[in-house]
């Protein structure tokens, strides 16, 4: 299989044209071998990439972007190609994303990368019944860049209820509320280089060095956007604990955006991610101290929180990667 993506038009830095996308089925029974049945406990695939990719905002990050977000990407592309054309299930019931977990193991093949190259995912899913009978995907990867290991990651996937078709309604013109101002960091503060992928606004610093933005997306930008991406939530509140956590780093520990790697992300994601009132994040980073390569690193705890009330917590380690 051959897959081909195109980046959205936009001002500012050019994004290079995706690579070709290759998935292959690794059947495990002879079964699967023989019939081209998959048995839904055990799903193994493998995809391979040429890089860069110009799926935003991964490759948004100026010198190293194939980040966190490229190891989920991938296990999210895979387990939707296997959830429709191997398990039989309809197309146009949504994967929401419950959980993620994602862990650069060694960022020195990415140093020999730099902006070109191949990579390599193997991944392994299995299809999960929830007590209550709700059903899933676990997704379990492990990445390869130029044939060394660089990342593992899990997804745990829930099969939401297919959209319904009652129609719209409408809404009656009128008018409309004007748009209240949001101050959102630069581009290079949050170690992005198009402004259109800036998704926090109105930082704010308060006592105990703890950082609190509201995450808000550019209404223009279709990567976070749920009607035309089925990953944007998801997307969205990694892409914005990321941001969160280098403004952080850079505005409270002294790092530089440019060079800080996300290494290590946790967590889980609230159900009601695409509803209610708009998200916010509260950031409190820990000390600064040294990895096993000896680069100065921070670990964050994220509180996210829908106006007062906290709703999940976030895991993340930065690493000065210079």
């Amino acid at each position: 299989m051959t897959v081909t993506t195109h980046a959205r038009p936009q001002p500012g830095p050019p994004i290079a044209t995706a690579g070709t996308r290759h998935v292959t089925h690794r059947p495990s029974t002879p079964e699967e071998l023989l019939l081209g049945t998959v048995i839904p406990g055990d799903c193994r695939f493998t995809l391979s990439d040429e890089l860069p990719r110009a799926e935003l905002p991964f490759e948004d990050g100026g010198r190293r972007p194939h980040d966190l977000h490229y190891v989920t990407a991938a296990m999210h592309s895979v387990a939707r190609l296997a959830a429709t054309r191997y398990l039989r299930i309809p197309a146009r019931r949504p994967l929401r994303v419950a959980r993620a977990d994602v862990l650069l193991d060694d960022t020195v093949a990415w140093h020999r990368l730099a902006q070109s190259g191949h990579a390599t995912t193997d991944l392994r899913l299995r299809h999960t019944v929830a007590a209550d009978g709700g059903t899933g995907l676990d997704c379990e990867a492990t990445v390869f860049m130029q044939g060394t290991r660089y990342a593992t990651g899990s997804l745990s996937l829930e099969l939401a209820a297919a959209p319904g078709s009652a129609a719209p309604v409408a809404v009656p013109d009128g008018p409309r509320s004007p748009v209240p101002a949001v101050a959102r960091p630069l581009p290079e503060q949050v170690g992005r280089l198009d402004p259109g992928n800036v998704v926090l606004a109105n930082p704010r610093f308060g006592p105990g060095a703890q950082l609190t933005a509201d995450i808000l997306p550019e209404p223009g930008n279709p990567v976070f956007d749920p009607a035309a991406n089925e990953r944007a939530c998801a997307l969205l509140l990694a892409e914005a604990t990321r941001q969160a956590a280098v403004l952080a780093a850079c505005e409270l520990r002294g790092f530089t955006p440019a060079y800080c790697v996300t290494v290590q992300w946790s967590g889980q994601f609230p159900s009601d991610l695409d509803h209610g009132t708009p998200l916010s994040c509260r950031t409190v980073p820990g000390p600064v101290s040294r990895d096993s390569l000896g680069r100065p690193a921070v670990a964050f705890e994220l509180t996210l929180l829908r106006g007062r009330t906290p709703t999940g917590t976030i895991g993340t380690t930065l690493v000065l990667d210079c």
